[in-house]
């Protein structure tokens, strides 16, 4: 380093510290047309003009003192000067080196090393923030092509690694590097643009965006009048370490052949379609994809195909969440969802992902800090298998599909996987041709007393009519397949199987109980069969009652809770009816199962689907 201490009395009498500097005193050190600062300044400029071809000259003993003079001598000026010198300087000389060379600090190296970081960073991309994740990010040249990274995520780690090496051969320290991320992410939040980034799709000015994060980033852009491959979309995708390309598509591709890869029941496929199109929408809510059947029924393998055309990624399957933080923590890095092999799901898990479906926050303690919050906002596409149903919450039976896949006879797997891999380009380009056909319809679309997912059962109807298929058709498909998932919800509740007898023993139609929850709960003991799960408490009967209350309506059981304690026979407590509209002809959930399976297939062959 240059050893420069330029006090007032070197300005006066020791000017050779300064080029071609003569004649100046300490009055005249502050008019700017003085003839010392004039040829300070020519010495500057004329570094400036040929620094991109010799940077050496920016760290050249005349350009620091004359620079050093300027600051000296005229703040404004020596201010107006460093913009010049960082706008025009090459992005292998720092402007912290310069800094250092004419103003030199105290303090530790670290200090120096994470402001060389930060000055890399600022020169060599542009900071934004989203609110809504509470992220800082980047966007910087990689390779040629623009990318955006998340300020505390691993790539941009070893991105500012790799440029701080190349720049200066030397290695940054953890902690460097960790000082200069914290002070980017308050630059980013507070100098830097206020943008929304996306995962995987996105909405903006009529169109969807889906990114393909290949190696080029480019994105699918979806209209009603077509879909075209961009290298440069209007809208920022961030690709997380995990996330892995998707196919490029072919135009005039050919949806048909998804069937030969993936085990879906005929009647089924326009419920996995439209699933699918949904999880091409970012604002939309969206319902679970529930896969259940028996062990060789190729489950898992047909999850993941499904997750390839959607979001493909290096772990596309995922084991059981043990939390509902590992839910969300994982939503903040994938848009679709997806957990293989389950065996269980807790009440808090179920509501979880009945939050995550339709759209919703989670928000913790904030890691090491006692009065701050992390807060994780998501809406996302959740995909499920198991052997059993494990959807047992009727709250999540009314945003899911439940599909029941049937046993197969397998192929070798790594011929079925080449001949999967040849075919996705097209399979992916027609399920974006049906896509442009379904979003073009949407508008003349019009439902009537739609079940709760309204905005998936409006997309599904302009798929199957896009199709050439009746109006009702989607409809009348979906509400079957929710019916047989609210029945099976139902068989996993003990009291509510109970209370399905005791209406069966009622001889006639009308009143089959009138009392409290208290002395409903003593009468079902008789019918009890399952005591791992029976409730403890009138309370716990009256929260069952009301979640299976859809369930029972199916099978023409009425349930009426009271909203305040009562006394009804000399006893008090929360009155309950329960009314039955089929007396002893109530038939047993299977039954109803069996029932509406038939009406659906019957329905589906007769348009054809």
């Amino acid at each position: 380093m240059i050893e420069n201490n330029i006090s007032d009395e070197n300005i006066r009498n020791n000017v050779a510290n300064v080029a071609n500097v003569a004649g100046l005193n300490l009055e005249d050190a502050y008019d700017p047309k003085n003839e010392a600062i004039e040829n300070a300044l020519k010495v500057i400029n004329e570094t400036l003009a040929v620094c991109k071809d010799d940077p050496g000259k920016l760290l050249a003993d005349e350009f620091l003192k004359a620079y050093e003079f300027v600051k000296k001598a005229d703040k404004e000026k020596g201010a107006e000067i460093r913009v010049r010198i960082k706008r025009e300087k090459p992005s292998g000389v720092l402007m912290s080196a310069i800094d250092e060379s004419t103003s030199p600090k105290e303090g530790g190296n670290g200090d120096n090393v994470a402001s060389e970081l930060i000055d890399i960073v600022t020169t060599k991309g542009s900071l934004f923030y989203d609110q809504k994740t509470e992220r800082g990010y980047i966007t910087a040249d990689i390779d040629g092509v623009s990318a955006t990274m998340a300020l505390n995520g691993k790539q941009f780690t070893e991105w500012i690694s790799y440029q701080y090496y190349s720049t200066t051969g030397q290695s940054a320290n953890e902690a460097s590097i960790k000082q200069a991320k914290f002070a980017l992410c308050g630059i980013a939040k507070y100098d830097g643009k206020q943008e929304r980034i996306h995962l995987r799709v996105a909405d903006h000015n009529g169109g969807h965006y889906i990114f393909l994060a290949d190696e080029q980033l480019r994105a699918v852009a979806v209209f009603p009048t077509g879909w075209r491959i961009v290298d440069d979309p209007p809208v920022k995708f961030w690709k997380p370490g995990a996330m892995q390309a998707l196919p490029i598509p072919e135009q005039g591709g050919d949806i048909d052949q998804l069937w030969k890869f993936i085990n879906v029941n005929e009647n089924d496929r326009p419920l996995v379609l439209a699933w699918i199109l949904e999880s091409f929408r970012s604002e939309t809510p969206k319902p679970v994809l529930s896969l259940c059947g028996t062990q060789g029924s190729a489950k898992s393998s047909t999850q993941n195909k499904i997750r390839q055309l959607i979001d493909n990624s290096a772990v596309n399957l995922r084991a059981a969440p043990k939390s509902v933080q590992d839910i969300f923590v994982s939503a903040g890095c994938n848009w679709l969802i997806s957990y293989e092999n389950l065996s269980h799901l807790s009440a808090q898990i179920q509501d979880a992902l009945c939050t995550l479906a339709t759209g919703g926050g989670f928000a913790s303690r904030t890691l090491y800090s006692d009065d701050d919050e992390t807060v994780i906002d998501a809406k996302r596409p959740i995909i499920i298998n198991s052997i059993p149903s494990v959807i047992t919450a009727q709250d999540l039976t009314d945003r899911a599909i439940c599909l029941e896949l049937q046993r197969i006879n397998y192929k070798e797997e790594v011929q079925l996987d080449k001949e999967w891999q040849a075919v996705l380009p097209s399979i992916f380009g027609g399920i974006l041709d049906l896509f442009v056909k379904t979003i073009r319809k949407i508008p003349e679309v019009k439902l009537i007393n739609p079940p709760r997912m309204a905005d998936f059962t409006k997309l599904g109807e302009a798929m199957m009519q896009a199709q050439g298929k009746p109006s009702g058709a989607f409809t009348a498909l979906y509400r079957a397949n929710l019916n047989e998932g609210v029945s099976r919800a139902m068989e996993s509740s003990p009291a509510a199987v109970a209370l399905r007898e005791l209406v069966q023993k009622s001889p006639d139609d009308g009143t089959v109980f009138h009392g409290t929850v208290q002395g409903l709960l003593q009468k079902l003991v008789e019918h009890r069969h399952d005591s791992e799960n029976w409730p403890r408490s009138a309370r716990g009967l009256s929260d069952v009652l009301r979640r299976q209350t859809p369930a029972l309506a199916l099978l023409g059981i009425s349930v009426l809770i009271g909203s305040g304690v009562q006394r009804i026979g000399g006893e008090r407590g929360i009155p309950v009816t329960i009314k039955s509209t089929q007396g002893g002809n109530i038939g047993n959930v299977g039954n109803v199962i069996s029932e509406l399976s038939v009406r659906k297939n019957n329905f589906a062959e007769s348009v054809r689907i």
